[in-house]
């Protein structure tokens, strides 16, 4: 059973031949940068509904109350959007919800307080031995941020996860996820998946922008609940 990715840059914009006048007409009512963002986001998913799904347009979209964006048509694939700087991911799977989440490695202000507001007294022991404690944060904070958004759920319930880092396990309200993170280019990369899902596709748009291209996986560490999924 299968779960795709796909991850683009918003340098050049992303076509929007596969969307519907309707999502046009609300981007044109955004501001110009937040218009650029959604309509790429929404380009990316719409070439992966494409792909995968054989929709010749992008679905309608509804939002939930907690925020969270699915297909009206309840029969369609899960899917989860994230985007930081430049860089946008998205996921889908027919299996069950999913969660992703994208960061730039980056220097912020505050990061130690973040880590000692959050993270549990192992997770901040584990950042302080790494080679690069900023890296280590994201990778913690992508790896929750992908489990909460799974379940439709915000910052507000961070604390609710534990990470053991050194044997890459987790422990969550919910144990049907298994986590994955990858940290290349740059970038943080996380997903939360279905235990259901046994491969993950990666995708990215071609260099003109024009269709996906499937490359290599980045590379992903893989964290499991800490015990039996239910």
């Amino acid at each position: 059973m299968v779960a795709a990715l796909a991850v683009c840059d918003l340098i050049e914009p992303v076509s929007t031949r596969r969307l519907s006048p309707a999502l046009l007409q609300e981007a044109a009512a955004m501001s110009a940068r937040r218009s650029a963002t959604f309509l790429a986001g929404r380009s990316l998913l719409a070439e992966l509904m494409f792909l995968l799904f054989k929709q010749p347009i992008l679905p309608k979209i509804v939002v939930d109350a907690a925020g969270k964006p699915a297909f009206a048509d309840p029969s369609l694939p899960f899917f989860n959007l994230s985007h930081s700087g430049d860089r946008l991911l998205v996921v889908v799977s027919a299996l069950g919800p999913v969660g992703c989440d994208i960061e730039i490695n980056r220097q912020r202000r505050g990061l130690t307080a973040l880590a000692a507001e959050f993270f549990s007294p192992t997770e901040n022991q584990w950042i302080k031995a790494q080679p690069s404690p900023q890296t280590a944060f994201w990778q913690l904070w992508c790896l929750r941020e992908a489990l909460l958004k799974q379940r439709g759920e915000g910052i507000w319930a961070m604390q609710s996860i534990q990470i053991d880092p050194a044997q890459h396990t987790f422990s969550a309200e919910c144990k049907v996820s298994h986590l994955f993170v990858s940290s290349t280019e740059g970038l943080i990369l996380s997903v939360a998946l279905p235990t259901s899902v046994s491969k993950l596709q990666h995708w990215r748009l071609s260099f003109d922008k024009s269709q996906l291209e499937k490359v290599p996986e980045p590379g992903w560490q893989q964290f499991k609940p800490q015990v039996s999924p239910c």
